[in-house]
């Protein structure tokens, strides 16, 4: 199912941070969020990032069993929240890079009209009459 307007190769290659959810353990899943947070510019998943990994290193501090008791639940429970995030983090980076890219097409648009002499006052309407 296609998320944004970019095509299923583009979501695919801007989904491999999932991979990262999937390691043993949840030894890298905060990376993964760390990743999706600045990328799309988004506290909420950065801030997941965080807890992730808070709470493992909790988790390896504490005695094995313990730990384990905390990293396995942590490892099911990032895997679900990256899919559940992917089709948002699809979307809020679709949008950013639109807006990354029409703010350089303007910024050239405006060089172009400068250095051409693309100014309104010194324009000359062909459609009027006369």
């Amino acid at each position: 199912m296609l998320i944004t307007k970019r095509g299923t190769w583009w979501e695919v290659l801007h989904s491999w941070w999932l991979l990262l959810t999937f390691a043993p353990f949840a030894l890298t899943a905060f990376l993964a969020f760390f990743y999706i947070g600045y990328r799309a510019k988004n506290k909420k998943w950065l801030k997941y990032g965080l807890i992730y990994f808070i709470i493992l290193a909790i988790a390896f501090v504490l005695p094995s069993t313990p730990g384990v008791y905390i990293v396995l639940p942590l490892w099911v429970i990032s895997i679900i929240r990256g899919l559940k995030v992917r089709a948002a983090y699809l979307i809020q980076l679709d949008v950013f890079k639109q807006n990354v890219e029409a703010r350089a097409f303007e910024a050239v648009r405006h060089e172009a009209e400068e250095k051409f002499g693309g100014n309104p006052a010194h324009r000359i309407d062909l459609t009027k009459q006369g």
